[in-house]
């Protein structure tokens, strides 16, 4: 797979579940069988607000051949989605969450390896 696509779907997925948890985080926060309360309401917002601009910039700068700027991407991105594995992990074994972590747990594995595999091999950037 092309850096550009990799980005691509990257970007996109982001958007998506930002969208989600933007705009309808009583759906997005009962999937994973987090209570809705209110002040949980806002940090999905919170969130939804964070994956959208990710995503956004993944999206938007999926195309660039500007070698700095493709490693600061995939730095961040690498970094970002460990954390986000780590804490899915977490929260899943402590029982925070639902089965539906462990989409999360892949999503965020599966991008987290593409990073680092794009970082340790340049030659795959192109």
């Amino acid at each position: 797979m092309k850096l550009s696509a990799f980005l691509g779907l990257a970007g996109a997925l982001g958007v998506l579940f930002g969208l989600e948890f933007l705009l309808i985080p009583e759906m997005a926060l009962a999937q994973y069988g987090v209570p809705t309360a209110a002040p949980n309401l806002m940090q999905a917002r919170y969130f939804g607000s964070t994956l959208l601009a990710f995503g956004l910039l993944l999206w938007l700068a999926r195309g660039t051949l500007d070698t700095t700027a493709r490693r600061a991407l995939l730095v961040a991105s690498l970094v970002g989605n460990t954390i986000g594995l780590v804490l899915s992990l977490q929260a899943r074994f402590a029982g925070l969450q639902g089965a539906l972590a462990w989409l999360s747990v892949g999503l965020y594995g599966a991008l987290a390896f593409g990073a680092l595999l794009y970082l340790l091999r340049p030659a795959l950037r192109d």
